[in-house]
């Protein structure tokens, strides 16, 4: 997971920048970087830049784990499933890393 909060994309008022909102913030975003959006996309932000466009899902768990987060900064207990995308992986490497292995 890259470090950043996820933002929408709500409108684009000059070349290279966008406004977006997200975590109950709005922004002006450098999105030079990733090239061109749309109002309605959602993007990971960090620094004052847009460094990745993300789905609405991806943004959704990136949104669950900062929550869960704050909650265990808090001294609170984190929903279970604040990590689902890690915790349910497998085990299993990915092709390349396993083809790597097999080699040695």
């Amino acid at each position: 997971m890259c470090i950043g909060i996820p933002m929408k994309v709500l409108s684009l008022p000059d070349e290279g920048v966008a406004i977006c909102e997200g975590r109950g913030q709005k922004e002006k975003l450098d999105i030079m970087m990733i090239g061109p959006v749309e109002p309605g996309q959602w993007v990971l932000a960090w620094n004052g830049m847009a460094t990745e466009i993300i789905t609405e899902d991806r943004a959704g768990q990136v949104d669950k784990a900062l929550d869960a987060l704050e909650s265990v900064m808090n001294g609170k207990t984190a929903e279970d499933d604040a990590f689902a995308d890690i915790t349910a992986n497998t085990g299993k490497l990915p092709p390349h890393l396993a083809a790597q292995l097999q080699k040695r």
